[in-house]
């Protein structure tokens, strides 16, 4: 068919167009494939790589309660005037309290709760808080439960960490005292821990975060309440070990263990011996 041809099957109002361009489409980072410049994910179903969320975030879980294999009730708790990512601890328990009266003597249950914001603790021994604070009270109304994560033993011995760190996570993991890693939202997860005067209850929350930087390359964060540093950013610099704790290992375990997860976690998981992160 000659050239001629083509052209006349182009309609008037296209003609003018001039040369093609790029523009409107790029190029995903990691596999090569083209997608819209207002996709939120690569198309490419094998990569599935997330350059942005939506313009509508979905809202954050006020309040989710803990499973502890016991009559401990603990609540992971958004910290509202600090954001969407901060959240802290709430017990709550029920005490009983005896009431004489004419009829004879009644034992009346009581609710109690204690929040560990140092802010809360502080303002409740001193007195100065009459009523609950907000994050008791979003405990209370809880209506959420965290998603427990299972670990494969097969997954924890074949992991790049000292014998001393897996046994130690598999300790935590034997205990009665409920999962070792549960999913509070999206990217915070609730893990056990030791129980210590900065973490009282034996748990603490961490964070995986994976976003698309300004210049189009992923960057993946992790932080631990147990680590005083603050997030640390996977691309940072090529050699600069990032710091993994034992509690970033119990939910790397956790994500291999589930074929989702371990695709949803893909770059979390590709990490060398060295410590750092496998672009």
């Amino acid at each position: 068919m000659e050239p001629n041809s083509l052209r006349t099957k182009v309609p008037a109002f296209l003609s003018d167009l001039g040369k093609a361009t790029l523009r409107g489409i790029r190029k995903c980072p990691r596999c090569g494939t083209y997608n819209g410049t207002r996709g939120l994910s690569c198309k490419n179903k094998t990569c599935g790589t997330i350059f942005r969320y939506g313009a509508r975030k979905q809202p954050s879980v006020e309040a989710v309660k803990i499973i502890t294999g016991s009559d401990l009730q603990v609540y992971s708790v958004r910290q509202r005037d600090r954001g969407p990512d901060y959240r802290c601890f709430v017990e709550l328990g029920v005490s009983e309290t005896t009431i004489q009266t004419v009829d004879g003597t009644i034992i009346t249950q009581l609710s109690s709760g204690r929040c560990y914001v140092p802010s809360c603790l502080k303002a409740a021994t001193q007195g100065v808080v009459e009523n609950q604070c907000q994050h008791i009270k979003l405990a209370v109304n809880c209506q959420a439960e965290a998603t427990p994560l299972t670990l494969k033993s097969s997954v924890l011995n074949a992991m790049q960490a000292s014998p001393e760190t897996k046994q130690t996570i598999w300790q935590l993991a034997t205990e009665p005292t409920g999962p070792l890693v549960q999913r509070i939202t999206k990217n915070i997860l609730v893990v056990k821990c030791k129980a210590s005067q900065k973490h009282s209850l034996g748990y603490l929350h961490t964070s995986f975060v994976q976003k698309i930087g300004a210049k189009s390359l992923p960057e993946r964060r992790f932080f631990c309440s147990c680590q005083t540093l603050k997030s640390h950013k996977s691309n940072a610099s090529k050699d600069e070990a990032v710091p993994r704790c034992i509690h970033f290992f119990a939910c790397i375990c956790a994500f291999a263990s589930d074929e989702t997860l371990a695709q949803e976690f893909s770059d979390f998981l590709n990490f060398d011996s060295s410590g750092r992160w496998c672009g």
